[in-house]
């Protein structure tokens, strides 16, 4: 039976991804650990760029304030996107310790 879990998750600010990810990596063998590990990277890695990188385009006669404007709504939502990749490894990570388990 599937589960449905709530997306993005709460705003957890300062919070220890990398440690919690290791903590659902744990359930799992040190050997097979590392496969899953690896494959969590992999995934990770291939969204770096659509969560990481933003290009700003400014109207040609904008001034200084609708500037500064435009930046802070890129940057709020560079920390969304970022905030979001971090949910994604979790989850990921998630689906990779059940996968492990259902080909056992």
């Amino acid at each position: 039976m599937s589960q449905i879990i709530q997306f993005p998750l709460p705003d957890h600010t300062g919070h220890d991804y990398d440690g919690d990810a290791d903590a659902i990596l744990a359930a799992v063998p040190p050997k097979a650990r590392e496969k899953l590990r690896f494959e969590l990277i992999k995934t990770i890695d291939s969204y770096g760029a659509n969560f990481t990188q933003w290009k700003l385009d400014f109207p040609p006669d904008c001034d200084e304030t609708l500037r500064k404007q435009i930046y802070d709504i890129a940057h709020e939502e560079h920390r969304r996107k970022v905030h979001m990749l971090k949910d994604i490894m979790l989850l990921k990570a998630r689906v990779l310790v059940a996968e492990y388990f259902g080909r056992r």
